[in-house]
């Protein structure tokens, strides 16, 4: 059994049932470590803009360059390029909507997410919360604009030598601070296209005048469109932020 004491008190813990997040122990010495980034954050880099904390990767990819995880809009499982298509253990991203989590009629009508709930995802259903905690979620579509602002975009079709298209966000006050958004394409019915042309983002927000829809973000040969709406049913990868 490993006891701790902590800030000077005589009072002793049991470290294996204590519910400390952020604080490790050091057997050797009995002594605390407090790591305040741990759980804020998952070790995930990001680059504040605007005052919101942008990460610099897409959730499930391993590089700045990477992919990770395509979602439909409101779930949070996220599929990579490999396992979408028709199949066991794959997603079928289909615009007719045969596989949307929030539609018992192809998209008729809404199980949620419809004309009388949630105008923006609900902490069980944004996708970055499910898969990276802490802080993270996903942006509105309002801070994508908001990033809009703050930012002078540049398109690649090579960045960084990685062969990898897409667009460089670079802070207007702040040159150091740096965002690359790859084009990841979008999945559409069974397929993963337009790689290396188009960037998909999903933001938070539903379109509340037309329920189908939900706000994205979108890169093109150089330009942007912080705020575009279109099909919820679709796969388009998301990037988190933290205030």
């Amino acid at each position: 059994m490993k006891y701790i004491t902590l800030f000077e008190t005589t009072e002793a813990y049991n470290a294996a049932t204590l519910d400390l997040p952020n604080v490790s122990l050091v057997e050797e010495t009995m002594s605390v470590g407090y790591k305040p980034w741990v759980d804020l954050y998952g070790g995930h880099d990001y680059v504040e803009i605007g005052g919101l904390k942008w990460a610099t990767i897409n959730v499930g990819a391993n590089s700045i360059i990477d992919k990770g995880l395509y979602f439909q809009w409101g779930d949070t499982q996220g599929y990579t390029t490999d396992q979408v298509g028709s199949g066991e253990g794959k997603k079928y991203f289909d615009y007719n909507w045969s596989d949307y989590k929030w539609t018992e009629d192809y998209g008729e009508t809404f199980t949620k997410y419809n004309d009388n709930d949630y105008t923006v995802l609900q902490p069980s259903d944004d996708a970055v919360i499910a898969n990276w905690g802490g802080n993270w979620r996903m942006p509105t579509t309002a801070e994508y604009v908001a990033l809009g602002n703050a930012v002078d975009t540049v398109w690649t079709t090579d960045y960084q030598g990685s062969g990898v298209a897409g667009i460089i966000c670079t802070d207007k006050t702040d040159s150091s601070k740096i965002l690359f958004f790859p084009a990841c394409g979008n999945c559409r019915n069974g397929n993963v296209v337009s790689v290396g042309n188009w960037g998909y983002y999903w933001s938070s927000s539903l379109n509340s005048s037309y329920v189908k829809n939900a706000y994205y973000m979108e890169i093109y040969n150089g330009s942007v469109s912080w705020k575009s709406s279109t099909s919820r049913c679709q796969g388009f990868p998301v990037r988190a932020v933290a205030d």
